[in-house]
């Protein structure tokens, strides 16, 4: 079994173009007062947090459909990026640019009141991606003396063994590694678990 461990790295530039696509898309809340904006950001929340969704011929007099799609790709983005980065009010605002003052203040409150619905829907669909989890694990070391093409090589290898539960049942799943492999292991566990402690956080 080989283990992957995914780290996003995202460049300025990526997350200065994100920024402007939030801006660009909640400029469309100008079309409908604050408070409709209100009840309207509310109810696309409770959409990805599978709570019920808005309908777009609810609002096809308001936006065009390439703007409802841009509006809500704008909205989730955002209130996910609050949510997973702990954004403070000031860091939210700094992100809306040029929305007009009203919206802005609209946008950081309906944040603010969803940011543990939010939380939770974040943890359920990272929790989505596998069903799989490890239930106990076993290990040895054992040094290798010589190989097929080297008549003596003194590595220590070691034996992992991973019990992981699925739904069905417990599969083992064995490993050999030699002590770079374990180092980049542990430097990989050690990089996910930071990550789980800021969503803690």
């Amino acid at each position: 079994m080989k283990c992957y461990f995914l780290l996003y790295k995202r460049s300025v530039s990526h997350d200065n173009n994100m920024a402007k696509n939030e801006e660009v898309g909640l400029q469309l809340l100008k079309k409908i007062d604050v408070k409709s904006a209100t009840k309207l950001l509310h109810g696309l929340v409770d959409g990805f947090c599978k709570r019920g969704h808005l309908h777009y011929h609810e609002y096809d007099q308001t936006w065009s459909l390439e703007e409802w799609w841009a509006l809500n790709e704008a909205w989730e983005g955002l209130v996910k990026a609050a949510v997973r980065e702990s954004l403070n009010k000031d860091q939210i605002l700094q992100r809306l640019g040029s929305v007009p003052e009203e919206y802005q203040s609209v946008i950081v409150d309906v944040i603010n009141a969803r940011r543990s619905d939010v939380h939770h829907q974040l943890i359920a669909d990272t929790n989505f991606i596998s069903k799989s989890t490890l239930r106990d694990f076993d290990w040895q070391v054992k040094l290798a003396m010589a190989s097929d093409k080297l008549s003596s090589i003194q590595e220590p290898l070691l034996n992992l063994d991973l019990d992981v539960q699925t739904e069905a049942s417990t599969q083992t799943h064995s490993l050999e590694m030699t002590r770079e492999d374990l180092k980049n292991l542990i430097t990989s566990l050690e990089g996910a678990n930071r990550v789980l402690q800021q969503w803690k956080t």
